[in-house]
Order: C-alpha cells, then structure tokens, then sequence
C-alpha cells in the first residue's frame, strides 16, 4: 500500500463516507506502519478542533471601523470620479469654445515675435507629449504588474 491510498482511506473514514472494509484496510495500514497512524491521529485530531469551534462574533468596534473604512474608500472614489468628470467636461469646453479664440489672436498678435509664439506652441506640445506619456505609462505598469496587487506601501 502506497501512502495516497492511506491518505485517501484517512480522508474517507474521517468524512464518514467508508465502507467496513475501508475501515478495516486503514486500521491494518496504522497497525502496520507509524507515519500512517501518526498521520491518522493527526487528521483526527484537526477534525475535533473543527467540529468544537464555534463562530465568534467581533466585537462592535470592529464592525464599526470596517464599515467606516468601507465608507471612507466608496466616497472617496466617487468623489474623484466628480472631480474628473468636472474636470474632463470643463477641458472639453475649454478646448472647443476658448482654445480657438486664444489661438486666433496669439497668432494674430503682430506684437508677439514669431520665434516665441513657434517656443509656446514647441513647449505645450512637448508638455501634452510628457502629460499622455506619464499617463499611458501609468496605466500600462497598473494593467501588467502582478506584485502590485499585494503591496501596501
């Protein structure tokens, strides 16, 4: 005999799902071999603790600062979500109703030299460039790291 086949006895006569003659083939395996009796007590002895145990409900203040943390991370999440759907809308209506306007007299502004109107216009692209690079950066490292699911930093 193997020691899965006294395992699976082990665990079929501890589940109460045994015939008389598995009983029988485990009690021969114990009589004959001490890791499977050793084995057996052990099982045993973890299916009375587990049988004994009973539910014990936490105390009050517990419950209390685990809903309160649930709380604290729902409303904090829908408030970012309003801050960037806020955010979002007013960038769109600024870049469809001002944007133009501004772009229309910056270029149109004789005063202003064209070599700093060509540095602003150089400059904020380069800043788009950075801003949707940190973000795409941002998104593909939370999409694709695996450790940072179970780090508290």
């Amino acid at each position: 005999m193997t020691n899965d086949r006294a395992r699976e006895l082990i665990m079929t006569v501890l589940d109460d799902e045994h015939t008389p003659q598995e009983l029988a083939e485990l009690e021969a395996l114990a009589a004959a071999s001490s890791d499977v009796r050793d084995e057996w007590a052990r099982f045993r002895r973890v299916k009375e603790a587990t049988r004994t145990m009973t539910w014990q409900e936490p105390p009050s203040e517990t419950w209390d600062r685990y809903w309160m943390k649930v709380y604290n991370r729902a409303e904090r999440k829908i408030a970012w979500l309003l801050i960037l759907a806020g955010g979002l809308t007013a960038a769109a209506w600024w870049l469809w109703e001002i944007t133009p306007a501004l772009l229309r007299h910056w270029f149109q502004d004789e005063s202003i030299p064209m070599a700093v109107r060509l540095a602003v216009v150089v400059a904020g692209v380069g800043g788009v460039m950075l801003v949707l690079s940190v973000v795409r950066e941002q998104l593909t490292a939370r999409r694709k790291d695996r450790y940072a699911q179970g780090v508290t930093r």
